[in-house]
């Protein structure tokens, strides 16, 4: 049986990143009280060539983050193409991690979703 499901919005429609070879990441946030993160991904055409690249991240201590089991690093739902991942939460912080890798690239992207609430 799942637990309670909590909206959540990681980036809202319709976040727009730009810059070579840059790294975005969101505020971390505390999510010791839920099970897993269920996200779904969107992102337009990748203008300027490169790639998008999508982690999903998690941390004891805000310092050393690793990505978070059920997702895999470097992921990419494709162009103008909506997917859905899953993150298993088993540490305190949560975040995600944008890479953007070319000279110029521009992407607009967003990723809505729940946390489920662990059970007692």
């Amino acid at each position: 049986m799942a637990g309670e499901l909590v909206p959540l919005v990681m980036l809202p429609r319709y976040s727009t990143f730009a810059g070579g070879s840059t790294e975005f990441t969101t505020i971390a946030m505390d999510v010791t009280e839920f099970e897993n993160a269920i996200l779904n991904c969107w992102r337009g055409p990748l203008v300027g060539g490169g790639d998008f690249q999508l982690t999903f991240q998690e941390s004891t201590d805000q310092t050393s983050w690793s990505t978070c089991a059920g997702t895999t690093a470097d992921w990419d739902p494709g162009a103008s193409t909506e997917d859905q991942v899953t993150a298993q939460l088993k540490k305190r912080w949560f975040r995600v991690k944008l890479n953007l890798t070319a000279a110029s690239p521009v992407v607009t992207c967003w990723i809505v979703g729940f946390l489920e609430e662990r059970l007692a």
